[in-house]
């Protein structure tokens, strides 16, 4: 089968997913063409020979995330996708796609739609469509990623939605909930908790650095930073040291990315968001470590409040020890759904409205009975 799968350039936890994917597709004799945007996606798919496209990256301020600055500087999309959107629909279509995968990239769900093939959306934003936060979350962010999530993934015939604490949710057969991916070169690491607390920024944040500076612990800091030690901080630029350390931390304090998370949860990491301002789905996910006892957050932490997340490690790894789900499971479901697709026309793609009108009650999500995370 040829799959088309859009990979989403906006930050690089869809990125590390599809170096895990596209293998396991190809192992299983498929052949796969992947697109995708931003230099960093694009220069660590390099050996998939991906084709370049044009997203929509996201630009943060003081306050946040900001709306403005991000349609201010991503002015020069709809001129893009006017000059090279046939040669992509072109080249897609000499592809012969069977089937497309996105990993919340719109341009393939475009495409599936242009050229009337089905679609797979595979990722964990469309939980908030079938599963509601609660009533205090309900803002502007999460109605904002509510529509975002649909636009993204409209009308696909079946949705892989990845959960932390996976329960019914509406949608019916269509709906599958499955473990997060666990990269193959994470799951071999043996972990300790014998290293220095790992921090992890995937946007600059010197508030943080400074109240860093305040706490009585070791840190090793990946972001963007010149690599130096200053002190109990040592500054490391990503690359063969950074899955050592993952293993090795005591805890992890990071931005409440979904990828990390599940790599904190399956190392048995205690983990301290530091949610994207303005970003709902870390917004969540930062709640998420608070309710399920393996972590804290805090949008601006102060030094009192990183030195009481240090003393109640003990706690979050009793909570940590309780929890396991398959590292696999995601992908083995891919799998299943891609055998499925060339059964029938039941599975072409339905419009926007049907694809979330249709949506109310139906059978349970989930895939089988083994060990599920929450």
């Amino acid at each position: 089968m040829n799959v088309v799968y859009g990979v989403s350039g906006e930050g690089l936890g869809h990125v590390f997913e599809a170096l895990e994917i596209v293998p396991r597709l190809q192992a299983e004799g498929h052949r796969v063409k992947v697109l995708t945007y931003g230099e960093r996606a694009y220069d660590a798919l390099a050996g998939f020979q991906p084709l370049r496209i044009a997203g929509l990256p996201l630009y943060f301020g003081p306050r946040g995330l900001s709306l403005s600055q991000t349609l201010l500087k991503n002015r020069s999309l709809p001129g893009f996708y006017l000059r090279h959107g046939r040669r992509i629909q072109a080249e897609v279509a000499a592809f012969a796609p069977d089937v497309f995968l996105t990993a919340y990239e719109p341009y393939t769900t475009y495409l599936a739609h242009a050229l009337k093939k089905p679609l797979i959306s595979m990722d964990n934003q469309n939980e908030l469509l079938h599963r509601p936060p609660p009533r205090a979350l309900r803002g502007f962010p999460y109605q904002l990623a509510c529509l975002a999530t649909r636009l993204c993934t409209r009308g696909a015939a079946y949705y892989i939605v990845k959960s932390f604490h996976k329960t019914s949710v509406t949608g019916g057969h269509r709906i599958r909930l499955v473990s997060p991916l666990i990269q193959a070169q994470t799951r071999r690491l043996r972990p300790t908790d014998c290293g220095p607390v790992l921090v992890y920024l995937t946007k600059p944040n010197a508030r943080l650095i400074e109240v860093l500076r305040q706490v009585d612990a070791r840190f090793v800091i990946y972001g963007d930073h010149r690599p130096r030690e200053e002190g109990q901080l040592q500054f490391r630029a990503r690359g063969d040291s950074y899955l050592p350390d993952l293993g090795a931390c005591r805890a992890i304090v990071a931005t409440a990315g979904f990828s990390l998370i599940a790599d904190a949860i399956f190392l048995k990491k205690p983990y301290f968001g530091v949610p994207l301002k303005g970003q709902f789905e870390q917004t969540q996910n930062a709640h998420y470590l608070r309710s399920a006892g393996i972590g804290d957050f805090a949008e601006d932490p102060d030094a009192a409040t990183l030195a009481r997340f240090l003393q109640q490690l003990p706690d979050y790894r009793r909570a940590l020890a309780a929890l396991d789900f398959d590292p696999t499971e995601q992908a083995d479901v891919l799998v299943e759904l891609l055998d499925r697709v060339p059964a029938g026309a039941a599975l072409a793609p339905m419009g926007f409205k049907g694809a979330y009108r249709r949506s109310g009650g139906g059978r349970r999500g989930t895939r089988s009975s083994r060990p599920q995370t929450g």
